[in-house]
Order: structure tokens, then sequence, then C-alpha cells
């Protein structure tokens, strides 16, 4: 059941409904849908990548700079963390606000988005903070890698609840668990299908970008094989010079801003088609119009 604060979902459902059908979806037709609404509102989740582009960057320079930064500037370092967890919390509850708006056929600014966005931003980043700690911590150990993957996906729809049932950080990964509940190997084959499909679009695009810029001569020494280790397997170049590895690093951001949002819309429309199936959403959401 969708919380108070989205109220604005609900009006105007009988245009929502007519426009963009409620149903129980395959995962073609779960991808079918996500590339329709990206295209359709492609500006707006663009927008909101580039604050999980500002995560990244942060993230980059940190990982660059993390030994001169807590040698010498400690505070500014702390700082740069906080910086890039926070743009990218923002960034990820946006996107996940503009699935929900635009699969429901609403009224969407950018706006709107990130101020829904910025109102759950806490319970957002519990969710985040504790779903990484868990598989994460389960994940060191090769004995925990089937538990880390188990709560990967059990926990894996917690975006839809958090962002959308205006629930605690425990009760939204203890909905998730109830929508993935009986169907932990489909949601697991959809899950790890949308982020090959994603990974797969970044690569390609990176990759063919990488190849123009070779033959424009700008790569000094580098090569086709080094563009291909680079954009499969993120391996840094010796060789390069450093006018061109900067080219290469705002290529890699300005393709993940475009790459990114695909799989955050897919794990939303994921929730919205488990609620649909296992809860009536859609005869309720109806009901609601009558």
């Amino acid at each position: 059941m969708l919380g108070q604060s989205d109220a604005s979902l609900q009006g105007n459902s009988e245009s929502a409904l007519g426009m963009t059908p409620l149903k129980p979806m395959g995962f073609g037709e779960i991808l079918d849908t996500a590339f329709s609404l990206y295209r359709k509102h492609f500006s707006l989740f663009l927008g909101l990548a580039v604050f999980s582009v500002f995560g990244e960057l942060t993230v980059h320079l940190f990982l660059d700079f993390s030994v001169s930064f807590f040698s010498r500037y400690f505070l500014f370092g702390i700082g740069m963390v906080i910086f890039a967890v926070t743009f990218s919390t923002i960034g990820i509850g946006g996107i996940v606000i503009g699935t929900g708006t635009a699969y429901l056929s609403e009224e969407i600014t950018i706006r709107s988005v990130l101020q829904r966005s910025i109102q759950r931003f806490w319970q957002l980043l519990g969710c985040l903070l504790l779903w990484w700690l868990v598989t994460g911590g389960l994940a060191l150990t090769i004995i925990g890698i089937p538990f880390a993957i188990y709560f990967a996906v059990r926990w894996g729809l917690f975006l839809g609840p958090v962002m959308f049932e205006d629930t605690k950080v425990s009760n939204a990964l203890r909905r998730s668990s109830e929508l993935v509940k009986e169907t932990w190997w489909q949601m697991f084959g959809m899950l790890l299908a949308l982020l090959l499909f994603s990974t797969l679009i970044h690569m390609i695009l990176e990759i063919s970008i990488g190849f123009i810029l070779i033959l424009t001569n700008l790569g000094g020494e580098i090569g086709f094989i080094d563009i291909l280790e680079w954009g499969l397997l993120s391996e840094p170049f010796e060789n390069s010079t450093p006018f061109f590895s900067a080219i290469l690093f705002a290529i890699h951001l300005c393709v993940y801003a475009v790459s990114f949002p695909i799989w955050i819309i897919g794990i939303a429309l994921l929730y919205f088609n488990q609620r649909i199936r296992k809860e009536g959403f859609d005869i309720e959401m109806q009901a609601r119009d009558t």
C-alpha cells in the first residue's frame, strides 16, 4: 500500500491507467517498459543520474588522493566521502521516484522528484548502508558468498518500499522479503539480467567511443587491445598521456550517467510488478479511481 506521502501518485489515476495499463509483466515487457520510460523522460533521468555521477567523480578523486587527504587534510577527505554518499543517494532515490511517477503517468518534474527524494534521504541511506554492510560483509569469505547473494536478492526490491510506502528501514527490507518470497529464483534471474544488460550497454558505449578516439590519434601509444581491457575490465592505462586519460575518465562518467538509470528503473518496475502479482496493486488503483 502506498504511503500518505505518495498521494500525488494516486491523483489523475484514470488517465494514468489509460496510458500505462497496470498488469503483470514478464521480463521482456519490463525491459521494454523500462526503455520506453527512459526514452520518454530521458532528460529527467539523465539529470537525476548526474547526482550519482558527482558521487562517482568524488569517489575517484578520493581513491586517487586518499593518502594526501587523510594524512594532511583529514576533514576534507571525510567531507568528500559525505559528499559522494549524499549525491549518490539522492540520485538513486530520484530515479526510483521518477520511475514510479512516470509509470503511473503522473505529472513529473525534476524539482518535485528531487524534493521527494530528499524527504526520504535518511531512510534510503539507512537501507543502502545496511544492504551493503550485510551483503558485502558476507561476501568477504567464500563460504559467505551464497548467503550474500541470497540476501542481495531477498532485499533487492527495498528501493520501492522505502521510497513509495513511507516506511522505516527495517520495514522496507521486510517488505522486500515479502515481495520476493516464493519467487526468489525468478527475481534472481531478472535482477541479474538487468545488471548484465545495463553493464553491457555501458561497455559497448565506452569501447565504441574509445575506438573513435584511437582513430583520431589522441591516445598516443594506446591501442585497440588497451581500449578493450579498459572497457571490459576497467584496466588502467600505462602508456597514455594525462590528457587522454582525462578524456577517457570524462567518457566513463558520461556513459555511466546514460547507463546507470536503466538498472534502477528496472528495479523500480520489478517492485511494482511484484505488487501487482502478489497484492493486486492494479485492482487497488482501479478501486481508488471509482
